[in-house]
């Protein structure tokens, strides 16, 4: 294995206050070190070509270029460059920030107002720290220059399926880190004909998600929304947890089940936390059958929902394969635990759903 190094981190930000907040997190991370800032998007691919980078962390409003268009740049060029996307939050800021998410950045930090800025440092290190300390774990231990483009060439690992499961009741997703451009992939594979409810936890903080729903719900031939308080559970549809709620189902008065939501306290660290909604499923659909999701994602959340959904359900897991996953987080956590049925590569889990829900007999 390579020495460690600090991560060479490139900040483009067209505000010095904003350059010098994020230099200041970066540092306070002891994981990265900011070789270089610029502050549009000409200079910033100046910067990419004369200097060995590690991470970019690119705002949304750079002038020179189209953030996308940088973002798509960066991705075609310099593979192996992970980018982060800082977010102010307005409307359209949020739909970008979707559509950057959906064609390969790493994830994103929201900037706080300029006013209070000073006061969020702490937090704009945190969120670094743990991407870094990812980006710090596929850049030491894989050989592969472009860590985010998925292999289709070489087979998937498949391990035997542990069990079987005669058709669907219920699908539930859980993703975090990645996840956007995951859940994009599969739901553009399945067809309109797919007549089973779907439930997705996406880490997210409010207004995202709704963002991502109209995103998806646009490109997928299955209608996507965003879940609200009360909205029955119906075949065909997907409901994305709404970001700053926990998501869970109830009994309905016409003996359907019902989206429930709550603020209650981030479990795992986040809000919506898809545990919050395997337990809810565990508790209210006891003798389903249900087929869990595990995307990719930091952390271990999902790993107890699956081991308490197999104790009251017919619950069957799907895992994203290691290869395919942005952060091999939370598919590594269930598997670990020996929960996952099953693993896949990305682009075979699209079929291996309708497989699974038609009932079919599950082959190597």
């Amino acid at each position: 294995m390579r020495q460690l190094e600090k991560l060479k981190v490139l900040i483009v930000d067209n505000s010095i206050f904003y350059r010098k907040i994020l230099s200041r997190a970066v540092a306070e991370t002891g994981l990265g070190q900011v070789a270089h800032t610029a502050s549009n998007a000409v200079l910033a691919l100046e910067r990419l070509e004369q200097h060995e980078t590690d991470v970019v962390l690119l705002d949304m409003s750079i002038p020179g270029m189209k953030c996308l268009e940088t973002m798509e740049k960066i991705r075609k060029e310099h593979p192996a460059v992970f980018v982060v996307m800082l977010s102010a939050g307005s409307a359209k800021k949020t739909a970008d920030t979707i559509m950057a998410l959906e064609i390969g950045a790493w994830d994103f930090i929201p900037k706080p107002p300029a006013l209070n800025a000073e006061k969020h440092v702490e937090n704009i290190k945190n969120r670094l720290q743990g991407l870094f300390a990812q980006i710090m774990t596929r850049k030491y231990t894989s050989p592969a220059a472009d860590v985010l483009t998925v292999a289709e060439s070489a087979p998937a690992y498949r391990p035997a399926p542990k069990k079987q499961l005669s058709g669907v009741d219920l699908v539930v997703i859980a993703s975090s880190t990645g996840g956007p451009a995951a859940l994009e992939d599969i739901f553009k594979n399945l067809p309109a004909a797919f007549n089973k409810p779907v439930l997705v936890v996406q880490h997210m903080p409010a207004g995202l998600t709704k963002k991502l729903a109209f995103s998806l719900n646009k490109k997928c031939q299955l209608p996507v929304i965003e879940a609200a308080e009360g909205d029955p559970v119906k075949p065909g549809r997907v409901m994305i947890a709404p970001g700053g709620f926990h998501m869970t189902v109830q009994p309905g008065s016409n003996g359907d089940i019902i989206i429930k939501l709550a603020s209650t306290p981030p479990v795992n660290g986040v809000r919506p936390a898809a545990d919050v909604l395997f337990h809810s499923v565990a508790a209210n659909c006891r003798g389903k059958r249900i087929l869990a999701v595990i995307l990719t994602g930091m952390g271990s959340d999902g790993l107890s929902g699956i081991e308490e959904m197999k104790k009251t359900c017919d619950c069957y897991c799907l895992t994203q394969s290691e290869k395919t996953c942005t952060v091999y987080g939370m598919p590594k956590n269930v598997v670990d635990a020996g929960l996952s049925d099953r693993t896949e590569d990305l682009n075979a889990i699209p079929a291996r759903l309708l497989q699974i829900v038609s009932g079919r007999s599950l082959g190597s």
